[in-house]
């Protein structure tokens, strides 16, 4: 039986991250990408907290390309 496609089975995904490090003045932070949503990325002082933040932003484009019935990219599996 196939899996239904929806926002839980996404959220499951093993989604890949880039996670570069910047400073700005004298401020240290961490810009997060989500390497199979182009767009969705977010910001924070630890990766830790970039992490947190980055699958909540994972979740709000899911629930967008779902409204809108558009495709999802996944990560490829291995």
């Amino acid at each position: 039986m196939p899996t239904k496609k929806n926002l839980k089975y996404y959220l499951k995904l093993k989604w890949s991250y880039t996670i570069e490090p910047e400073s700005e003045g004298d401020k240290d932070y961490y810009i997060i990408r989500v390497n199979e949503l182009p767009g969705v990325c977010t910001d924070a002082e630890t990766i830790g907290q970039g992490l947190k933040n980055i699958k909540e932003a994972i979740q709000a484009a899911i629930q967008l390309y779902l409204k809108n019935g558009e495709p999802i990219p996944e990560p490829i599996k291995k």
